[in-house]
């Protein structure tokens, strides 16, 4: 009889995901987190996503990479003109979503910091895997990190190599 091998695949490894709920304008609350945190968040182009209808929905997103621990943050509205990015978490504003981080230490602290900023009603950690979507939110930024991030980084790399 022939064996079957399975492998256990965590999709979220390496990231953890807060959630945050707030009134504040995306770019109030990034220079907030900023200043608290003591990172730097920077506004990118917005991710777009269609929902069913062919409707185009963008949400808001920043990046931040911390070059001594090659880890990263990134903070992405919830919330459209017209819909939701996760739908069934529709109390939650704002994500920020921790990757490559070694512990859960960082986005411990980042969220007892992001409690001291004015009209931030709610903060706290999300378990990725009681999230319908996740897997989606996690694909969609690592495809706009590649689209924003990582092709035009490779672009100037080559630009710099050929004016040698």
């Amino acid at each position: 009889m022939a064996k079957k091998l399975s492998v256990d695949i965590d999709y979220f490894d390496g990231y953890q995901f807060v959630g945050i709920v707030s009134q504040l304008k995306d770019y109030t609350l990034a220079y907030h987190i900023n200043k608290e945190v003591e990172i730097d968040l920077k506004k990118f182009n917005n991710f777009s996503i269609s929902d069913k209808s062919g409707n185009i929905n963008d949400f808001s997103w920043y990046y931040f990479c911390n070059n001594h621990l090659i880890a990263k943050v990134f903070m992405v509205s919830n919330k459209s003109k017209s819909s939701k990015l996760i739908p069934s978490k529709k109390e939650i504003d704002y994500f920020l979503l921790f990757k490559d981080f070694p512990d859960n230490t960082f986005a411990n602290e980042t969220v007892q910091l992001i409690r001291k900023i004015p009209n931030v009603m709610a903060v706290f950690s999300l378990d990725l895997n009681g999230i319908k979507d996740a897997d989606l939110l996690i694909e969609y930024n690592e495809l706009h990190e590649i689209e924003e991030i990582l092709k035009p980084a490779k672009q100037n790399q080559k630009k710099y190599i050929l004016k040698q």
